[in-house]
């Protein structure tokens, strides 16, 4: 284990000298740190105690290691995006975390692509308009039903409606469908909408997300404005009205997916810290503080090379922050 990796529950917290695991515990409010999935080999010896005795092990019964972290409150699950995720597999997910812990659930691309990539994985749909793009009907029966499940329900937190990047003369017509989509949504389940154009972050669209209890995923992605400029532009609009936030913190601005994981693999230390990013992250998580509303907040191992490190990193800050001007709840 590296000295970085050493010190991660082990630093001490400005003048209260908690851990940033004991700080997260003891913390007002409903923050909930966790990563982009969790099933990272870097990670052991860090998160990961036990020895599993094989990879299929270590996928499929990890997650229980993980939710028992101080650090962690969700996760993101990112295999939802490619598939539907089964109740079988939903509720061995659920007998692995402990009450009171929501993870956060990327949407089935058959239902957040509105045309299919050309990529081989599509096989004949590659380049093709997705006939499925936004349909309600089949959003509620292949991800929203195993969900309703009663041991599964209590664990199942924002979902994320992921969409791609998008020629600029497609914006209006994506509004449009988007529009007329987001009120069909059942009320029992919360809803992120992640968009990857910042000409999309306009008043139009953030009335569109208040009028169906819909939020903005605040997301720290590579060709997306800083976390701070999405703040000013909801503000602008008005603000956002759902009594929850969500923020993904992905890559870095200005580098691809593909260049991060060349960058930070194999995910075992802090290889570029980004101080903008997480004092834009505290600023978030303030704002919740004063709402009173929980904040979900999923770090990817590929926006500084370990997600545990960063999210202590930016645990570490919030401390601080709270310590120098306590929130006071509107």
């Amino acid at each position: 284990m590296s000295s970085t990796s050493a010190n991660l529950t082990n630093q001490a917290g400005n003048s209260s000298e908690k851990t940033q695991t004991e700080f997260l515990r003891s913390c007002p409010g409903d923050i909930r740190f966790g990563s982009s999935s969790w099933t990272y080999p870097g990670w052991q010896g860090q998160i990961y105690q036990r020895n599993y005795r094989s990879d299929r092990d270590f996928r499929a019964n990890s997650l229980g290691e993980y939710a028992a972290h101080g650090l962690f409150r969700t996760v993101g699950i990112d295999s939802s995006f490619y598939a539907p995720m089964s109740s079988e597999t939903l509720q061995r997910y659920a007998e692995q975390v402990p009450s009171g812990f929501q993870w956060v659930s990327k949407v089935w691309e058959g239902i957040s692509v509105p045309e299919f990539p050309r990529h081989k994985r599509y096989g004949d749909k590659a380049g093709q308009k997705n006939p499925n793009f936004l349909d309600a009907e089949l959003f509620e029966q292949s991800v929203l039903t195993p969900c309703r499940q009663e041991d599964i329900r209590p664990f199942v937190g924002p979902f994320v409606f992921q969409f791609q990047m998008l020629p600029r003369a497609k914006h209006e017509e994506f509004l449009d469908t988007l529009e007329g989509f987001l009120p069909k949504l059942s009320k029992d389940f919360s809803y992120a909408v992640e968009v990857r154009n910042p000409e999309l972050l306009s008043s139009r669209y953030f009335d569109m997300l208040n009028k169906s209890g819909v939020t903005h995923c605040f997301n720290h992605w590579s060709y997306m404005p800083a976390l701070a400029d999405q703040m000013r532009s909801a503000a602008t609009a008005g603000g956002l009205e759902a009594p929850f936030f969500v923020s993904r913190i992905l890559t870095p601005l200005g580098v691809s997916y593909q260049d991060a994981v060349k960058k930070f693999s194999p995910y075992t230390e802090i290889k570029s810290a980004n101080t903008v990013m997480r004092r834009d992250v505290v600023r978030l998580i303030r704002r919740s503080l004063a709402r009173n509303v929980p904040a979900f907040v999923v770090v990817n191992n590929r926006s500084e090379g370990n997600a545990p490190m960063t999210i202590e990193a930016i645990a570490a800050l919030l401390q601080e922050s709270l310590e120098k001007k306590p929130v006071v709840a509107e």
